[in-house]
């Protein structure tokens, strides 16, 4: 039977291990928010939404339903601009806080870049399945699209197609979880190529190019 160590008053603490301090507390941390991914997404929103303007003018005065669904897509490109222009602003003002900028970042996962793929994912699906795709197909092929089936889909779909850009841009950040940063860019990238599509649909429709 082993000898016990001889009664000090002290609780004794096993060797390699180290001892908990009372009322000790994690190191603060800081997230930050990448201002180059959100001017770049608010600018391709700006931009989207000036060019789509421009086609929707040239657009046939019978044609209801394709001003309709232009005039959601503009909504939608115009949330984004207003929500990340108010990001911008928050993200520059935190900045400035004093003796901030040397907190250690913090790497934890981004609920936000997880929950932009998911929205992304649901905008392109509803987008690629409601004739998107395929009215793209048509262009590059020489035959004439048409305007209401390019965008239809999305238009139905405009919500999470602009939550996932902003949610995306807002989930990137420097310094923090790797896998989440991925994610996010790929959200952010989605919402980017369908409104470029949207937009050349608009561009498209307006010359007299598609019906």
């Amino acid at each position: 039977m082993s000898e016990l160590p001889p009664y000090t008053g002290h609780a004794s603490v096993p060797e390699g291990v180290a001892p908990v301090v009372a009322g000790a507390v994690a190191p603060p941390t800081v997230v930050w928010h990448s201002r180059a991914v959100l001017i770049g997404t608010a600018a391709l929103a700006l931009v989207a939404g000036i060019l789509t303007i421009i086609g929707s003018a040239h657009f046939p005065g019978a044609a209801p339903i394709e001003q309709l669904y232009c005039f959601g897509l503009l909504v939608d490109l115009a949330a984004v601009l207003v929500v990340l222009g108010a990001l911008i602003t928050v993200e520059f003002a935190r900045r400035g806080v004093p003796g901030r900028l040397a907190v250690p970042v913090n790497t934890r996962i981004s609920i936000f870049a997880i929950v932009a793929i998911g929205l992304s994912a649901i905008a392109a699906s509803a987008w690629a399945g409601g004739g998107g795709l395929e009215q793209v197909g048509y262009l590059v092929s020489g035959i004439r699209p048409r305007y209401m089936y390019a965008t239809g889909a999305l238009f139905i779909a405009g919500i999470p197609w602009a939550l996932g850009a902003i949610f995306g841009a807002w989930g990137f950040r420097p310094g923090g979880n790797r896998v989440t940063n991925v994610v996010a860019l790929v959200a952010v990238g989605v919402w980017a190529i369908l409104a470029v599509l949207t937009t050349i649909a608009a561009l498209v429709y307006g010359a007299g190019l598609s019906d």
